[in-house]
């Protein structure tokens, strides 16, 4: 069996239904990178070394993320998650639980994360808030395909299967990573970079040889979300400065239907969130993708989301 499968795979599991069979879409990326994404919710990426692979977040939990990766390696796997939020960790147990599929070294996180369980009502409420804007995505499609022509080859949002068997359990990580620390793939090396800001416990994970930034949600090509519990806009202003000095050539992010940006993104975000900071951005009220509200600040193209002034 080769290290990486020349296969497209689906594989699903909500509990022991298999309603998501269709859940996961795999690209090779090139440079011993897979995309693994459940479009239109979340992005995560295996990385390929000669001795052991990196499984950048396990998703959302909704499906089998094991059977995904089953299928593109047999390689040992370190999967590190981004960080604690719900969106990131969900496939952790089926890690774990699932030692058939994979054969994982490693849970790896920043000390900082707490990786509690998630309480059923806000799951619910996210399959709720997830379902109106799938439903806004294909009245955008509609649109799209018939005056801007502007999707292009962006894969198609999934809608959420029927979620009544899905928890996010407390899956504590087995090994904690720190800024700097060094990760040993065989013939390719990672380094682990503390990103707090849209949380304390964000990672991120650069890849010099190729110039490739694994950024979590520090930069997306989506809005960036800086007014949850333990953000911090002064913190994310200080770790885009770190991450633009880095220089990448490509950035491959966590969020929406474009899994990668150019380097110049990270440029882009810090100059934006440096605007957000000085008081030189003036956000407008607004709300975030689950109906939440929020500050929003549109700059040169950047979304930035800040604390609503009535919170």
């Amino acid at each position: 069996m080769t290290a990486v499968h020349e296969a497209e795979i689906t594989a699903g599991r909500v509990g022991a239904e298999s309603s998501a069979a269709d859940w996961f879409h795999t690209r090779d990326l090139g440079a011993g990178v897979v995309l693994i994404a459940e479009p239109g919710h979340v992005n995560s990426f295996l990385v390929i070394g000669a001795e052991r692979a990196l499984l950048f977040d396990t998703g959302m939990g909704i499906a089998s993320i094991g059977d995904a990766v089953a299928a593109l390696t047999d390689l040992p796997v370190l999967a590190v998650n981004s960080h604690d939020h719900l969106d990131h960790r969900g496939g952790n147990a089926d890690l774990v639980e699932n030692a058939a599929l994979v054969d994982l070294e490693d849970l790896c996180a920043h000390p900082a994360g707490r990786h509690d369980a998630v309480d059923s009502a806000y799951l619910a409420a996210y399959a709720t808030a997830m379902g109106a804007v799938h439903a806004d995505h294909e009245t955008y499609r509609r649109l799209d395909a018939n005056a801007f022509f502007a999707v292009g080859d962006l894969p198609r949002m999934h809608a959420l299967p029927d979620l009544g068997g899905w928890q996010v359990g407390a899956v504590p990580p087995t090994r904690r990573l720190a800024d700097g620390e060094r990760i040993d793939l065989g013939g390719r090396m990672l380094r682990v970079l503390h990103t707090p800001g849209h949380s304390p416990d964000g990672l991120a994970l650069w890849d010099e040889a190729t110039g490739t930034l694994l950024a979590g949600d520090t930069v997306l090509a989506a809005a960036h979300w800086l007014h949850g519990e333990g953000a911090d806009v002064a913190a994310f202003d200080d770790t885009l400065q770190r991450l633009a000095a880095l220089r990448p050539a490509r950035v491959l992010v966590a969020h929406n239907l474009r899994h990668e940006l150019p380097g110049d993104a990270v440029e882009r975000v810090a100059a934006a969130v440096r605007a957000v900071r000085s008081g030189s951005s003036v956000g407008r009220p607004g709300h975030d993708l689950l109906g939440g509200p929020a500050c929003r600040h549109d700059v040169d193209g950047v979304v930035l989301l800040t604390p609503s002034e009535a919170s």
